[in-house]
């Protein structure tokens, strides 16, 4: 019971996507991903399990769960990633097999990093630039 109880908690706090309860829509509205303002732990966005940004880096900048890192342009440089198949990839070079539905689409936009999750129908934003003068 105890490992359930610390699964829920955990669950819960890491999984800090959300809106605040005042701006949380009335019941049957939806939330749009633009308005999910998600918070950060330790300057590292979660999107899923296996994908989080690093809203500390010079560069736009993502960690899979294996460890490896994709590093894009500089921060100020706006940019479009694409998760699929467990790497990432950009707009030029997608593979043949390439299918939305199964993608994750992350939007580096300066001071806010935007993603929307395609298999889950679900996406928010972070916001960078609560970290602008750290590197």
């Amino acid at each position: 019971m105890r490992i359930v109880r610390w699964a829920v908690w955990a669950t819960v706090f890491v999984g800090a996507c959300g809106v605040s309860p005042a701006a949380r829509p009335a019941h049957g509205q939806h939330v749009s991903f633009a308005d999910n303002r998600c918070i950060p732990k330790g300057g590292i966005g979660i999107i899923r399990p296996t994908l989080y940004i690093d809203l500390k880096s010079a560069n736009n900048e993502l960690l899979m769960k294996d460890g490896s890192r994709w590093a894009g342009r500089s921060k100020d440089v706006r940019e479009v990633a694409i998760f699929f198949k467990g790497k990432v990839w950009t707009q030029e070079n997608l593979p043949k097999e390439f299918q939305l539905s199964n993608a994750v689409v992350v939007s580096f936009e300066g001071g806010k990093v935007m993603f929307f999750d395609f298999a889950r129908m679900s996406g928010g934003y972070y916001d960078r630039s609560i970290y602008k003068n750290q590197n």
